[in-house]
């Protein structure tokens, strides 16, 4: 679609350009022609010689300054009537300098540091771009480019060299994590204050309601553990001796915190958080443990699908509209442009760091975009670069040779008219210059 516009405009800068050359040549063909008929007419009509004159001179002025127009606009682009005159064909022949000048003229007047700073300050960027994505449909259209974006490098990704890198990074996230330290610490906070004594309550109470819950089933394990000849009502005494006594130290742990039992479970439970962060032992078992777990098919299984089933929901997010995905993207973009519209201070960072990234880029590629345009209009084809630019600015070149045609003739007229005025005031030409 931009190549078949862009033909279209050439064709019809070409149409227009032929059209101007047409009226051009054109003029001066018809000041030719009355400069022919005026120079007969006088010699025919002598009665008319000085109103002729008038015709003449200024018809002959205007052909001398249609040509004189007409070569200084072909010079610029080709020799005329393809004679090889010094000065002639400008452009095809310093088309090196043309390129060299051109390019330090747009390095030097466009692509400086103060002109795009100054311009990129004064469009308040940050705030036409809030406007442009807090648009729902702009927004959703970000949201869609960028899910569409990830899709396609997912599906352009190798899949085992994902697989084997996201299985490594997991094993290798486990094997230098220690959790011993950290669940030390985690159970230390938890026990902190008299949080420690509360869950050793607690567990009085479960062991308690356990011990009230299970008296049939202690029982019935109570009488099968012991010889088949011992008496029944031994068993229950038994029974009621072991319930009666563990009862009794848990109702005593309940109400001493200063107990035995309930002061060694304290300093069991800080031992072992101790441990948990800080004994060696502890720590080459965690190595131990983590190895085994790794080793574990399951776990194998686990890393292996786990990037299939990323690709998997990326490409099923992408393939649909109404995906929680591209919501979730639309719903950021929104929510982003419309901070940037309520906090003066991040839109003026926003427009900060366009500046710098401006001034960076010209200050850092800037002799890169001269050197591209001096590059590309010396692979231009000499003849080819002329016509480029006389397609360009040929039409309006045009009007010079049309000018030339009728302040060529004015100027005809006028020197004509004061010649004959002389001539009436009886003045010689050397008393208007004596030298």
């Amino acid at each position: 679609m931009f190549d078949a516009d862009q033909k279209d405009q050439g064709r019809t800068r070409e149409q227009d350009l032929t059209g101007m050359k047409r009226l051009a040549s054109g003029l001066f063909l018809l000041v030719t022609l009355v400069y022919i008929g005026s120079r007969l007419l006088q010699a025919a009509l002598p009665d008319w010689g000085t109103p002729l004159g008038y015709v003449s001179a200024t018809a002959e002025a205007a052909m001398v300054g249609a040509l004189a127009d007409w070569f200084a606009v072909t010079a610029l682009f080709r020799h005329p009537l393809g004679l090889k005159i010094p000065h002639t064909a400008i452009i095809p022949n310093r088309q090196g300098q043309i390129a060299e000048q051109f390019g330090a003229f747009v390095q030097q007047n466009f692509l400086s540091e103060a002109v795009l700073g100054e311009k990129i300050r004064g469009m308040q960027l940050s705030q036409h771009v809030a406007n442009w994505i807090t648009t729902p449909k702009n927004a959703a259209a970000i949201a869609d480019q960028l899910t569409v974006g990830l899709a396609g490098a997912v599906r352009v990704m190798n899949d085992t060299d994902i697989q084997q890198m996201i299985e490594a990074k997991v094993a290798a996230k486990i094997r230098e994590t220690s959790f011993a330290p950290l669940i030390g610490e985690l159970l230390t906070f938890l026990t902190s204050g008299r949080r420690q004594q509360e869950v050793i309550d607690a567990g009085v109470r479960i062991a308690l309601s356990l011990l009230e819950d299970s008296d049939t089933q202690l029982r019935e394990k109570v009488g099968a553990e012991t010889p088949w000849w011992f008496p029944g009502s031994l068993d229950k005494a038994v029974y009621n001796k072991l319930v009666r006594s563990f009862s009794k130290t848990l109702y005593e742990m309940q109400v001493d915190i200063f107990h035995p039992m309930r002061v060694r479970l304290v300093n069991m439970s800080n031992q072992f958080m101790q441990d948990l962060k800080f004994s060696e032992e502890i720590r080459a078992k965690e190595v131990t443990l983590k190895e085994d777990l790794l080793n574990q098919p399951a776990v194998r299984d686990f890393t292996g699908s786990l990037w299939a089933d990323i690709k998997q929901a990326l490409l099923h997010q992408s393939e649909h509209p109404d995906a929680e995905l591209k919501r979730t993207l639309q719903a950021s973009v929104i929510k982003f442009g419309e901070s940037i519209q309520q906090d003066p201070l991040l839109a003026a960072k926003i427009d900060n760091w366009a500046d710098e990234g401006a001034r960076y880029l010209i200050r850092t590629y800037g002799h890169e975009v001269a050197g591209l345009i001096r590059h590309t209009i010396n692979s231009w084809d000499p003849a080819a670069t002329a016509e480029r630019i006389e397609l360009q600015i040929g039409r309006d070149l045009q009007f010079i040779r049309i000018n030339g045609t009728v302040v060529g003739g004015l100027a005809g007229l006028g020197i004509h008219a004061l010649a004959d005025l002389a001539a009436l005031s009886g003045l010689r030409i050397t008393d208007l210059w004596p030298f």
